[in-house]
C-alpha cells in the first residue's frame, strides 16, 4: 500500500461545546453500515453509510440513514491516511455532530475528529459512556480561553482587596464537557444546548 507524503500529523484548535452544537445540522448516535472509497479531485475520499441508532437533535432521527464523507481511504493498492479525520469501524457506535453538504446531500463531521465521540461500555458500572476520539489529533486551547485566563489574572492583581468581580466565563471545550460521562447525561446536555442554539422559527417568520 502506498501512502502519499502529504499526510501529516494533525494539530488543531480545540472546539468549544456550544460551537460544536451550533455548527451541526444533526446530532445522534450512529454506527457504520457500509463504506466505499473513491478518487475525487486528485485525492481519496471515503463515503460511509451510517444508521442512526438514537437521534438526539436535528434532521436525522432514530432509524434513519445518511452518507458521511471523510478524507482518506484505500482505492486499489493506493491508500491515503489523513490524521485528524473521524474513523468509522464496523460494530462500533459513536455520538456524531454532523452538518449537511447542500451541494451533494451527503454529510460531514463537524470539526472533523472532534465531532466524533465513541460510545463504550464501562464494565465496572455496567453502563455506556462517551469518550474522546483518539483520531482528533493534537489539540491546542482556543485563543479566547487563553485571553480569559490572562484577563482574570490581571484583574486579580489590579483590583482593590476589598472589591470582588465576577470572572469571565471561559469557553467550555467539547472534549472536556463530554469525555468519560454517561451517555444519557451527555445526550440531555446536548439536547438542552441545541434548543438554545437552534431556536425554532418564530410564527411570523413562518408566514412570510
Amino acid at each position: 500500500m502506498l501512502v502519499p507524503g502529504d499526510a501529516q500529523a494533525s494539530v488543531s484548535i480545540a472546539v468549544g461545546f456550544d460551537q460544536l452544537v451550533k455548527d451541526a445540522d444533526t446530532v445522534g448516535i450512529a454506527s457504520p453500515v457500509e463504506s466505499k472509497s473513491v478518487w475525487e479531485d486528485g485525492r481519496i475520499w471515503t463515503y460511509t453509510r451510517l444508521k442512526i441508532e438514537q437521534g438526539v437533535a436535528g434532521d436525522l432521527g432514530t432509524g434513519s440513514e445518511g452518507w458521511v464523507r471523510t478524507m482518506g481511504g484505500v482505492v486499489g493498492k493506493i491508500g491515503q491516511m489523513v490524521d485528524g479525520e473521524p474513523v468509522f469501524t464496523t460494530g462500533k457506535s459513536s455520538l456524531l455532530f454532523m452538518r449537511k453538504l447542500k451541494a451533494t446531500g451527503t454529510w460531514e463531521i463537524s470539526a472533523r475528529g472532534q465531532g466524533q465521540y465513541p460510545v463504550v461500555v464501562d464494565e465496572n458500572l455496567k453502563t455506556r459512556k462517551i469518550i474522546r476520539s483518539a483520531t482528533a489529533g493534537v489539540l491546542f486551547p482556543p485563543r479566547a480561553t487563553i485571553e480569559v485566563k490572562e484577563a482574570d489574572s490581571v484583574a486579580k492583581l489590579s483590583a482593590p482587596a476589598q472589591t470582588t468581580s465576577e470572572p469571565a466565563k471561559p469557553i467550555r471545550l467539547a472534549g472536556e464537557v463530554m469525555h468519560d460521562r454517561a451517555v444519557d447525561e451527555v445526550l440531555r446536555e446536548v439536547a438542552a444546548s441545541w434548543k438554545k442554539l437552534h431556536p425554532a422559527a418564530a410564527p411570523s417568520d413562518a408566514k412570510k
